[in-house]
């Protein structure tokens, strides 16, 4: 499945980018989320100490009114002016909505509100925390919660001291109903996840108005593991995890804790990772799309196919392969086309090479067949020649003789004839087998050319072939270039440019190995056709050497009938026929040399067809590399 580049360059596209995106977004997912629980806890810390600060200030504003109250005591301890502390109390409870009751207790226990004495009522008899606490040396007093009885709920009374003369002499305090911290925090904070309790445990104020009243330890135990070092813990509440951060009113036994549930605190981390995790997917995509469209552009449409497939082609014709014919590819711009038509080009040319081969093979072995025949012929008539030679010597000698023998000297002058005709007949047969000769060594010649030529020609393609490989290695570098811009995405691009360098280099080292090949192809040529023209040389000076004979055979049949005529004058020429016979005898001996030069030049002209069928016969095994698709 993924056997072919394209999906090799994508699966490692997809790879590469599922690496780095996941490990930069789970890199950014840990971050934010310790950076957000970071935030988390400074958000609560700060919560908690504003919330702290503004019931700081509230209480503190209770006490400032507080702190206004003035009441003058007689040496009676009675109030000297009820009025003026009836209108004192007054606008001591109009300061604030929340103020539910407004009192003011002398040391004997009597507490005085709405302009009277309440009767039954002794504040020291009863032993009331906010009067005992006030004449015990405390100036601001927050008592502890306690039912009232005309709120009909839970309350508790800030009280302060009222001093004359540097002494305490009575005690002022007002009264809130607890449930009011619930609507304070409220104000401050929409959630509410907000615990108020004091010293005891004593729970004023809760997210659940249910657990106002109890007491904290029992709500929340695991509040008891908050201390002075350790404002921040963590803890399960019915399922759910829980981080609270505690800070402490200043100067109050009161302690403010704010809490947030903990998948609400990381619910923004898993937000991020999920919109990352959607924008690594949309990324992934793009990529692979960017990277389909980058392999298909910029590879598969120059090298025009798998990179693999073009070089087990190459491979093939370099091994001399050219059995197996590829298909046709549509960019006919592209190296795998360029490889088609060199490999029909190739396969054409080795075909007819081939065949040319052949043809030179047969027609040097029948140029060995007629130049044996030749051979044979020249010997006989050289044997004729000398035959000619030695009767013309015994003429001569005999020819002082002559007029004795006339009778004999006709006869053997009719012999003379007879075997002159019988060489002539010989030389003419010689001239045809020779001219057929210099005919057939002359189409050797021209096959021989044409088989130079088209040698030239696998050269030229050669040289195409090295072109196109260059310009691969060219693109190669180009596609390298373009990868090292893209940087870490195009690493794929850089593996990619690095199998075309390579591709392109087995091309130029198959080339390489054929053109060498091509090289001795066309060094063999050369020499078959200098050859062959050397040959064409050597018959046609025989052919000449042939007229020559001729012509002398000519002449000795037209001596031997002057002999003949003579012979019929011998008795009274025998001086002239003498000379006439001398003449005869040098003409053969010409003859004879003649004869003996063109079995030499017959002799030359069978090694060099022999030496032709031996060429054509190393040409077709070099031309056997080459396997075709017959």
């Amino acid at each position: 499945m993924f056997s072919t580049l394209k999906n090799k360059v994508l699966l490692s596209t997809l790879c590469l980018i599922l690496t780095i995106s996941g490990i930069l977004t789970w890199n950014g997912y840990h971050q934010f989320k310790a950076f957000n629980h970071a935030a988390s806890v400074h958000s609560q810390q700060v919560e908690s100490a504003l919330i702290a600060s503004s019931l700081q200030e509230k209480i503190q504003s209770y006490f400032a009114a507080l702190h206004t109250f003035v009441a003058e005591v007689n040496e009676d301890h009675q109030f000297r002016d009820t009025a003026a502390v009836t209108r004192a109390l007054s606008a001591l409870k109009a300061t604030d909505h929340h103020i539910q009751a407004a009192f003011v207790a002398l040391k004997d226990g009597r507490s005085f509100e709405n302009g009277r004495f309440y009767p039954g009522f002794n504040a020291k008899q009863q032993q009331k925390e906010w009067y005992t606490r006030a004449f015990s040396g405390e100036k601001n007093i927050i008592t502890k919660a306690y039912f009232g009885e005309g709120e009909k709920e839970d309350v508790f009374a800030l009280a302060t001291p009222v001093f004359q003369n540097g002494q305490p002499v009575a005690v002022v305090a007002i009264t809130l109903k607890v449930s009011m911290f619930s609507d304070f925090i409220t104000g401050l904070t929409p959630n509410n996840q907000v615990f108020v309790f004091d010293q005891s445990g004593y729970i004023l104020s809760a997210p659940d108005n249910g657990l106002i009243g109890r007491n904290i330890r029992e709500v929340r135990p695991d509040y008891s593991r908050f201390s002075a070092a350790d404002t921040l813990i963590s803890y399960p509440v019915g399922g759910r995890e829980a981080q609270a951060v505690k800070s402490q009113l200043s100067g109050q036994p009161w302690s403010v804790v704010t809490f947030e549930w903990a998948d609400e605190i990381t619910r923004p981390s898993s937000d991020m990772l999920h919109a990352s995790l959607l924008i690594l997917l949309v990324t992934v995509i793009l990529a692979l799309i960017l990277a389909y469209y980058g392999v298909n552009v910029l590879i598969y449409m120059p090298v025009g196919g798998e990179p693999k497939r073009i070089s087990a082609m190459i491979s093939r014709l370099a091994e001399g392969d050219l059995t197996h014919v590829p298909e046709s590819d549509s960019h006919e711009a592209s190296i795998y086309s360029s490889i088609i038509r060199f490999h029909r080009q190739v396969s054409s040319i080795i075909r007819e090479n081939r065949e040319i081969s052949e043809s030179v093979s047969v027609a040097s072995g029948r140029l060995a067949d007629v130049m044996n025949q030749a051979a044979v012929t020249a010997e006989e008539e050289l044997r004729e020649i000398e035959s000619v030679s030695t009767a013309v010597s015994e003429l001569s000698s005999t020819s002082r003789e002559v007029s004795a023998n006339a009778t004999m000297a006709e006869e053997r002058a009719q012999t003379a004839i007879g075997s002159v005709q019988e060489g002539h007949q010989g030389l003419d047969s010689a001239i045809r087998l020779t001219e057929m000769i210099d005919h057939s060594v002359t189409e050797t010649a021209s096959m021989i050319e044409q088989l130079r030529s088209d040698a030239m020609n696998i050269g030229q393609v050669t040289g195409v072939i090295s072109d196109i490989s260059e310009q691969t290695n060219l693109l190669a570098l180009n596609a390298a270039i373009e990868a090292a811009r893209a940087g870490e995405t195009g690493r794929g691009f850089a593996v990619v440019a690095d199998e075309v360098r390579v591709l392109a280099g087995k091309t130029h080292s198959s080339t390489q190995t054929i053109q060498e090949i091509i090289d001795q192809l066309q060094v063999q040529s050369e020499k078959v056709s200098n050859n062959m023209t050397e040959n064409v040389k050597v018959i046609q000076q025989s052919v000449e050497l042939s007229a020559q004979i001729k012509a002398s055979f000519d002449a000795i049949v037209g001596s031997v009938q002057d002999i003949s005529e003579v012979n019929t004058l011998v008795a009274s020429a025998s001086n002239e026929q003498f000379s006439v016979t001398s003449d005869v005898a040098e003409n053969a001996t010409r003859t004879f040399d003649l004869v003996s030069q063109n079995v030499g030049a017959v002799g030359k002209t069978l090694e060099a067809a022999q030496h032709l069928a031996a060429l054509a016969e190393r040409q077709k095994s070099s031309l056997a590399f080459f396997r075709l698709d017959d």
